[in-house]
């Protein structure tokens, strides 16, 4: 019997139309005799729907006419185990009804970029619907979008990271010139400010003065309330390694990416017409832009495959990640930061070893699988009269709690 995948994507997210390049991509790529597709297309607005159609990129051209073409649904929390209940919306003989249809899923496929869907989020809901899913769990998602929190489990983990500075959004506009006295003085030009939460490179802006710098924490606290200033790798390299595992994580090749922009914004990952080798849009760097392998020599491969790992371990990654790395003239390298959900779930990192997209996310699903199974063999139940014996215990002076 064929395992019921249901591909979830989209989301209130600046990366929205980026998850949907790579969801339509996964539906198209997954391997039809083992798997049935539900796609669950989540609005901008936080509205659910389904149907065959959103299986192609053409819905997604006019979203004003998506009601006609996809079905509304709404899930309803505590559905059981491997149980997702949809309401779905129709026109019947008397009106606008609900019916109301149990749909087992066997397993969440997540699509989703950025905040409401890569951030922990998306992931709590199935922990609490029972259904197992790809990507890191509750507490990896969230370490893994905030990037000052990633930051901080790196230098912990003794994993190399630039020197930088954040505070809230509140601290900024209270006392901006103390934020920027702050980022001056321990840090020197260029930087870089980010908006601790957003990924694709969006609201992020190169410093090159006090008064860019400004005009950069002013920008970047619109996208979040916690701003990161990083110090800027001169004439660096950028290299990206994806990740794929549970406890036991492999490297995929590495890759070198170019850009004509100053930095690798979001116009020039997205914005340039890129093709798959399946001839859809692929959402990620134009051939032209990246060369993969990365011609880093042995030493350097080995080093950044082996950090790679490092940093997925760390914050207790599962399934795919890609780790961003940046390397300076010396040879130093620095982690930049990790995508939980890459775009394109990195296909092509795992395409230049050997391994076909299809059989990426049928091992992603296998991922998923143990993982829930790991979960499910943790104690849920304690007998309340053993707690009760631990408690007189403490009260005759023996601190057994």
């Amino acid at each position: 019997m064929k395992k019921r995948v249901a591909v979830i994507f989209g989301s209130r997210s600046v990366e929205h139309e980026v998850s949907i390049i790579t969801a339509v991509q996964v539906m198209n790529s997954l391997d039809e005799e083992q798997f049935e597709v539900v796609p669950l297309y989540v609005s901008k607005e936080g509205v659910w729907f389904t149907g065959d159609a959103l299986k192609t990129m053409d819905v997604f051209r006019d979203l004003a006419s998506l009601p006609g073409k996809a079905q509304r649904v709404h899930l309803q929390p505590f559905a059981g185990k491997s149980t997702l209940v949809v309401q779905v919306e129709h026109k019947g003989f008397m009106g606008r009804g609900l019916d109301v249809t149990p749909l087992a899923v066997d397993v969440a496929l997540l699509c989703n970029h950025g905040t409401n869907g890569e951030d922990g989020t998306m992931q709590g809901m199935f922990e609490l619907l029972g259904i197992p899913y790809t990507s890191a769990g509750v507490t990896g998602s969230a370490l893994g979008m905030d990037k000052v929190f990633q930051k901080q489990v790196f230098a912990a983990a003794g994993i190399p990271v630039v020197p930088y500075v954040s505070f809230s959004r509140r601290a900024w506009r209270a006392s901006p010139d103390e934020c920027l006295r702050l980022a001056e003085q321990r840090l020197q030009f260029p930087m870089f400010v980010k908006p601790a939460n957003l990924g694709s490179s969006v609201g992020i802006t190169r410093a090159m003065d006090h008064d860019t710098l400004r005009y950069a924490l002013e920008v970047a606290s619109h996208f979040d309330r916690k701003l990161l200033v990083e110090q800027a790798v001169v004439n660096h390299r950028e290299t990206n390694c994806a990740v794929l595992g549970n406890d036991e994580p492999i490297p995929s090749a590495c890759e070198e990416v170019f850009s004509s922009h100053t930095f690798l914004d979001y116009d020039a990952k997205y914005k340039v017409g890129y093709k798959t080798t399946a001839g859809t849009d692929s959402g990620v760097q134009k051939a032209e832009a990246r060369k993969v392998p990365a011609n880093l020599g042995d030493d350097l491969t080995h080093r950044v495959q082996d950090l790679a790992c490092r940093a997925f371990t760390a914050l207790d990654c599962r399934g795919v990640a890609r780790v961003d790395f940046l390397i300076d003239e010396a040879g130093a390298v620095y982690v930049n930061e990790i995508n939980t959900i890459p775009g394109a779930l990195s296909f092509y990192l795992w395409e230049a070893v050997g391994m076909q997209y299809r059989d990426l996310l049928t091992k992603l699903i296998d991922l998923a699988g143990e993982a829930f199974e790991d979960r499910r063999s943790n104690v849920i139940n304690y007998d309340v009269s053993d707690l009760l014996k631990l408690g007189s215990k403490g009260k005759s002076g023996n601190k057994g709690v």
